[in-house]
C-alpha cells in the first residue's frame, strides 16, 4: 500500500473526514504494521480497542480536540515512529527509495549485550563475559553462579553461617554496552542497565536491614521482608521500600534522580525531604522533590528491551545511545540538541537503524566515523 495513500487517509481521520470504508482500510494497515511489535492480546475485540486506541495517540489524535503529540507530525512519520525501527526499515514505510536516497549510509554499529564485572569481598575482580557457566566463586555460606541466560545468582547456603559473618560487600559494574540481571542473597532481582554499578552485602541476614548503593540505572524487584527494610542509596537521595517493583535513573549526566514505581510503596529521602509514591508515579529529585504521574512504559523500556523516547531531546536521546552502543558523541552543530523526537527502538537492532528512524523524523543528520557519531542539522 503506498505511502502516500496512507498519509491521505490519516488525514482525513485527523480532520474527521473518513468514510467508513477508509477508516477499516487505515485500520487494517496499521495493525498489520503495529501487530508485529507483539503488544497486543489476542481476544479480538480488545485488540480492535487497542490498535485504534494507540493510532489516535500516534497521528495525535484525541476524543474531545484534536491535539500534535508529536513534533514534526508528517503523516507517515507519526505511526512508524511508534514501531520498531528493524521492522519499518525492511518494509519500507518511510517512503520507499527516492527518500531513502536522501538520506547518508551509516556505518553499522552493533548493540551492547550482557557484559559486567563482579569485585568480590578481597578486590578481585571476574569478568562475566570470559568467565564459564557455573559457580564462579564461594565467599563462606554464599555460593555465586553464573547461569546460561545471563544472570548472576547469590544462593546462601548456611543461614546461621551467613548470619554471624562479618559484613562484606560486592560490586558489579556493567561498562558502555553492558547489561546484567543479578539474584541477590535475599531473593531481590536486579537489572543493571549499561555504564551502572551496584554495591552490595554478600548476606543481608548480618545487618537488621538491607542496604544496596546504586550508581547508573536498575529496575529492582525487591523480595518481601517486613523485619529488614531494603534501601537503595544514590547520590543524592535514598529510596525504602519493603517489596515492590521500581525502577531508578541516577545517571549523573541526566539531572535530577527520577525514581519510578510499578508495583507497591516506596519512600524517597533527600536531605529534610522526602515523599512515598504510589504505582504510576515517578519522583525526581533536583534539589527538590518532584512528584508526577507518567507512563512507566517509558522508564521501563530499557528493561524490556526497547528504546522508548516521548518528545525527549535529542541531547538526552543521545546520551542513552552512547551508553549502549559505547561510542562518544560529537555535535558538529550544537542547536540540534534541543530537538525533540518520540520513537520506539529495540535494543538489539545495530545503531543505524534508530539513527536513520530520527533522520526521517527530524531535522538532523548522523554520520558514523570509528567509535564516535557525528551530530548536525540537516
Amino acid at each position: 500500500m503506498k505511502i502516500d495513500f496512507i498519509n491521505s487517509l490519516i488525514e482525513k481521520y485527523k480532520n474527521r473526514t473518513a468514510t467508513k470504508e477508509e477508516r477499516d482500510t487505515l485500520l487494517d494497515w496499521y495493525r498489520k504494521t503495529a501487530e508485529q511489535d507483539a503488544e497486543f492480546p489476542e481476544e479480538e475485540e480488545i485488540v480492535q480497542t487497542a490498535i485504534w486506541e494507540r493510532l489516535k495517540k500516534d497521528i495525535g489524535v484525541q476524543e474531545k480536540k484534536r491535539v500534535v503529540l508529536w513534533p514534526r507530525l508528517a503523516a507517515a512519520a507519526a505511526i512508524v515512529v511508534a514501531l520498531t525501527a528493524g521492522l519499518l526499515f525492511k518494509q519500507g514505510l518511510f517512503g520507499g527509495k527516492d527518500k531513502a536516497a536522501n538520506t547518508a549510509v551509516l556505518q553499522e554499529i552493533g548493540p551492547g549485550g550482557n557484559k559486567a564485572v563482579l569485585i568480590l569481598a578481597d578486590g578481585s575482580r571476574i569478568s562475566l563475559n570470559d568467565v564459564k557457566n557455573g559457580e564462579i566463586a564461594d565467599q563462606g555460606s554464599i555460593k555465586i553462579r553464573k547461569t546460561a541466560d545471563g544472570q548472576l545468582i547469590y544462593i546462601v547456603e548456611d543461614q546461621k553461617q551467613g548470619s554471624s559473618a562479618q559484613l562484606a560487600y560486592n560490586t558489579i559494574e556493567t561498562p558502555r554496552g553492558g547489561q546484567y540481571q543479578l539474584q541477590l542473597p535475599d531473593g531481590s532481582k536486579v537489572w543493571l542497565n549499561a555504564a551502572s554499578s551496584l554495591r552490595f552485602p554478600v548476606n543481608f541476614s548480618s545487618s537488621n536491614e538491607r542496604r544496596v548503593a546504586l550508581n547508573g540505572e536498575a529496575y529492582f524487584e525487591v523480595a518481601k521482608d517486613k523485619l529488614h527494610p531494603f534501601k537503595v542509596n544514590t547520590d543524592q537521595q535514598e529510596v525504602e521500600v519493603l517489596g515492590t517493583h521500581f525502577n531508578i535513573n541516577s545517571f549523573r549526566d541526566e539531572g535530577g534522580i527520577k525514581t519510578t514505581l510499578l508495583e507497591g510503596s516506596v519512600k524517597v529521602l533527600s536531605g529534610s525531604k522526602s515523599a512515598t509514591l504510589v504505582p504510576g508515579q515517578q519522583a525526581e529529585v533536583a534539589g527538590n522533590i518532584t512528584v508526577k504521574n507518567v507512563n512507566t512504559e517509558d522508564a521501563m523500556a530499557w528493561r524490556n528491551g526497547y528504546f522508548r523516547f516521548d518528545d525527549e531531546s535529542l541531547e538526552n536521546i543521545m546520551k542513552k545511545i552512547s551508553r549502549w552502543y559505547d561510542v562518544d558523541v560529537v555535535y558538529i552543530d550544537e542547536g540540534v540538541k534541543d530537538e525533540q523526537f518520540a520513537a520506539v527502538a529495540k535494543r538489539t537492532s545495530n545503531a543505524s537503524a534508530l539513527l536513520k528512524m530520527m533522520e526521517q523524523t527530524g531535522n538532523v543528520r548522523f554520520e558514523i566515523k570509528g567509535s564516535q557519531i557525528l551530530v548536525r542539522k540537516r
